[in-house]
């Protein structure tokens, strides 16, 4: 049993971690965060990244492949592919967002789908600076897998509203919740992040669980390279382009 001053000590110890804690702003846990990504600043010389991964819906008895490559400054383009279905495919060349898949055919987006593409394709969300957004806010602790966080809630400058929980030990993210606009209508959406790996300097989560009304999807890394893309990946594809007006 602790003795009456060991327990004033340990009280006190404990008050005095998390007022320090809660005297952290945004904007210095955004600081921290970057640094725990990109902890000998190679960030700023990386022009480009090609990603494969592997994803699976285990409810729906579904499984397929992920080709991510991006392009600094705002440039991406996605293709899952999945078996028996094809390809569902979307992209941001720098000015235009834009997606294909087998059930809706090829589309131009517009509004806040846009925009969630053009900010997902800024090569710079790789640290996440601050004038990312338009507003932080501190919305209270959490606890992802055994392990404390911090949450912010984040405004991004397409309006869009994320909850992101910061390891209050490695300041990495563990979880983000957000909505999602689709052609269904806007969906609630929780992706939980582990696996943390050193992926040419940078730390990379290597396993990403989302959870969409109800239903559960794990995306698992493969491999990362990072160096220049070629700009015709990046183009539309010919039905999209025949899309816009002249």
């Amino acid at each position: 049993m602790l003795s009456r001053p060991t327990r004033s000590f340990a009280t006190l110890a404990l008050f005095l971690v998390a007022t320090t804690a809660a005297a952290q702003t945004p904007a210095e846990i955004l600081a921290k965060h970057a640094k725990a990504v990109d902890p000998t600043g190679v960030a700023e010389s990386i022009q480009g990244m090609k990603m494969t991964a592997n994803f699976e819906v285990p409810a729906a008895g579904m499984a397929g492949s992920v080709l991510l490559l991006q392009r600094r400054p705002n440039q991406q383009t996605m293709t899952i592919g999945i078996p028996g279905l094809g390809e569902i495919r979307s992209g941001y060349d720098g000015t235009t967002a834009w997606a294909a898949d087998p059930m809706q055919g090829p589309r131009l987006l517009a509004g806040l789908e846009a925009a969630t593409a053009a900010e997902g394709a800024d090569f710079r969300s790789l640290t996440r600076p601050a004038d990312l957004f338009t507003a932080m806010e501190l919305a209270g602790e959490g606890d992802v897998a055994g392990e404390k966080c911090v949450k912010i809630k984040h405004t991004w400058k397409s309006g869009r509203v994320s909850t992101d929980c910061y390891s209050t030990t490695t300041w990495l993210i563990l979880e983000s919740a957000t909505t999602q606009s689709s052609p269904q209508g806007d969906m609630q959406s929780v992706t939980q992040f582990a696996d943390y790996k050193n992926q040419g300097g940078i730390m990379m989560a290597a396993k990403m669980t989302v959870s969409v009304m109800g239903m559960q999807q794990v995306v698992t890394t493969t491999s990362v390279e990072f160096g220049e893309q070629p700009a015709a990946a990046f183009e539309m594809p010919a039905e999209v382009k025949a899309l816009k007006k002249p």
